[in-house]
C-alpha cells in the first residue's frame, strides 16, 4: 500500500487538494479533523492539553476552546511545539487503526493529510510527500476570509510556521496554489500520474 504524506499550511489550499484526492479515489485520513474530534470532549488529550495550558483553555462543554487555546500557543513557539508533541501520539494511534482497515480492504493508496508531516517524523513513514503552497498574501486572505479572523492574527500565525521555502525543501513534490482552481485541477493530475507511476512499481 502506497503511503502519501500530504503538508501545507494555513491557507495553502491543502483540504481542497485532499479532496480532490479522495475524489480520484484515494481515502484521505485528516488529522486535523481527528485532532478536532478528540478536543471537542472531556477525553485524554483534552486533560493533557488542559494540564498543560491551564483551565482558560478548555470549553464550557468539557472540550478545548480552539480559539481560547490559539491565544495561547500561537504567540509563543516553544508552547506551539509542546501542543504538537501531545497532540502528535494520541493522532498517531487513530491512523495506525485507519490504516490496518485500509489494508485490510485491499486499498492500494492511502493520503495522510498533516499540516505538521515534517516537524512530526510522520514523513519518514511515507513512500510520496507532497507539499503545498502559495504566496503569503493570498493565504491571508484565504485565512481571514475563511476563518473570521484579523489580519494581524493571521499574519501571527503564519509567523509560527516554517516557511513554505523550507516546506518545498523537504518534500518530493510541491503543488503550486496561487492561481485559480483550474490550476489547481491540473496541478492534481499531475500528481495523481506520480501516485499511479509508483503503484504500479510496487
Amino acid at each position: 500500500m502506497l503511503k502519501i504524506g500530504l503538508a501545507g499550511w494555513s491557507g495553502s489550499g491543502k483540504g481542497t487538494v485532499s479532496s480532490l484526492l479522495s475524489q480520484a479515489g484515494i481515502p484521505s485520513f485528516d488529522c486535523d479533523a481527528v485532532y478536532h474530534d478528540l478536543i471537542s470532549r472531556d477525553g485524554l488529550l483534552t486533560r493533557e492539553i488542559v494540564k498543560a495550558f491551564g483551565e482558560g483553555v478548555r470549553s464550557k462543554d468539557g472540550g478545548i476552546d480552539r480559539r481560547a487555546l490559539a491565544d495561547v500557543v500561537f504567540h509563543d513557539k516553544d508552547k506551539l511545539a509542546e501542543l504538537n508533541r501531545i497532540t502528535h501520539k494520541e493522532i498517531l494511534a487513530v491512523l495506525a487503526e485507519w490504516e490496518k482497515r485500509a489494508e485490510q480492504q485491499g486499498i492500494t493508496a492511502i493520503l495522510v493529510d498533516a499540516p505538521l508531516l515534517f516537524e512530526s517524523g510522520l514523513d519518514r513513514e511515507c513512500d510520496l510527500t507532497l507539499a503545498v503552497t502559495a504566496p503569503t498574501g493570498v493565504r491571508i486572505e484565504r485565512i481571514v476570509s475563511r476563518d473570521g479572523i484579523t489580519r494581524k492574527e493571521a499574519e501571527e500565525r503564519i509567523s509560527a510556521q516554517i516557511s513554505d521555502e523550507e516546506l518545498s525543501r523537504r518534500a518530493d513534490v510541491v503543488i503550486s496554489n496561487g492561481e485559480d482552481i483550474t490550476h489547481l485541477v491540473n496541478e492534481v493530475g499531475r500528481i495523481l500520474s506520480i501516485i499511479n507511476e509508483r503503484r504500479t512499481k510496487q
